[in-house]
């Protein structure tokens, strides 16, 4: 059972189209298996398809923040290792998670965590019997029960011609990597120092970056490789070569002098932000006061929403906020190194890319 980034199937009679699939390896007994990544075609919701023909166990799910476990029971955990990829997803060859899998009593309803590197992802989902899975065809467009009025039908030819235009917007469909896949791949200008373990099983990390590298240079090649997709960035003003803040929509980032002159990147999902306010590894003081100051000002409202069943120690945050100024340096060079990014993909085309 193999299906292709653009294929409409149906699994218990609702209608997905396939935007991504993930090739997974179990790390303990080396059996592959398969996941896809759908997208509703009513709802335009997301679900994920899992189909693991070795032991004969298919499923769909749906992503949620953490749910109870109550009244189900730990079935499987292991190791996963991302083996191949293909379209709209968040991974790339070589990824690895933990993952762990509950049932229900009646063994028909599913909970699964996965623990990547940069976050924590949930999901709850229910088994599907193989046969309650079909393959409509390979139509992004393709409704099983078109209504064929006149109007319709008119639509449906125009749609036949603005397909290659259709085809070309989804083929310029682009990924940029996360700050923690960056500086773990990027050896030359960062090592890997340590973890430092939060609250709530979160975790960051800390890099080593490359001597002679400075505060802005670090920050600014880092603004690069993500091609400016800052939600923020600021410099601390008070400091001379003060720590820089840069927080994305997924991550949490610092750039920061240590305790010998050197340089140190801390990054971490915003979860750990949120859960965990440790001092800075050889960080100084007033780094570490900024790193809490820039998140609470910039971060922790929408994030106190999104992760609003965990405690936080901000709740009780009574130190100054900072002021945010979308004038200072680094947020302008984020800008600038969006805008010609964007520029760039428009005028090549650009392409797919693995991912979550």
């Amino acid at each position: 059972m193999k299906f292709q980034i653009g294929d409409v199937i149906s699994v218990s009679e609702t209608e997905y189209r396939v935007i991504g699939s993930i090739r997974y390896q179990n790390y303990n007994d080396r059996c592959e298996w398969d996941e896809y990544r759908l997208r509703e075609m009513d709802s335009n919701e997301t679900a994920w398809l899992s189909v693991d023909e070795t032991y004969n166990e298919y499923s769909i799910s749906k992503v949620t923040i953490r749910p109870s476990t109550q009244g189900f029971h730990e079935v499987d955990r292991g190791t996963e290792y991302v083996i191949g990829c293909a379209g709209n997803v968040d991974v790339e060859r070589g990824d690895k998670a933990t993952f762990i899998e509950y049932e229900d009593a009646s063994e028909e309803f599913i909970i699964s965590e996965e623990i990547w590197d940069d976050e924590d992802e949930w999901s709850v989902g229910h088994y599907v019997e193989p046969e309650e899975i079909k393959l409509i065809r390979n139509d992004p467009n393709y409704r099983s029960e078109p209504n064929t009025s006149s109007a319709l039908v008119i639509v449906f030819i125009a749609a036949l011609f603005l397909l290659p235009t259709l085809c070309g917007m989804l083929e310029s469909i682009h990924f940029t990597t996360t700050i923690s896949k960056h500086l773990k791949k990027n050896t030359e200008d960062y090592s890997y120092v340590t973890s430092v373990t939060g609250n709530d099983k979160q975790k960051a990390n800390v890099y080593q970056a490359r001597r002679g590298m400075s505060i802005e240079s670090v920050s600014k090649e880092i603004i690069r490789a993500i091609e400016g997709e800052t939600e923020y960035v600021q410099q601390d003003s008070d400091e001379k070569e003060g720590a820089v803040a840069i927080l994305t929509s997924k991550e949490y980032c610092i750039v920061y002098p240590s305790e010998d002159s050197g340089v140190l990147v801390q990054v971490s999902n915003r979860k750990f932000a949120y859960t965990t306010d440790h001092d800075l590894y050889r960080g100084t003081r007033s780094a570490t006061r900024y790193y809490r100051r820039f998140y609470h000002s910039t971060g922790y409202g929408k994030d106190s929403t999104t992760y609003k069943r965990y405690d936080s120690p901000y709740r009780s945050y009574s130190d100054s906020d900072i002021s945010y100024s979308g004038a200072d340096s680094y947020s302008t060079y984020s800008s600038s190194v969006r805008q010609s990014s964007i520029s760039a993909r428009q005028s090549s085309g650009g392409g797919l890319s693995g991912g979550k």
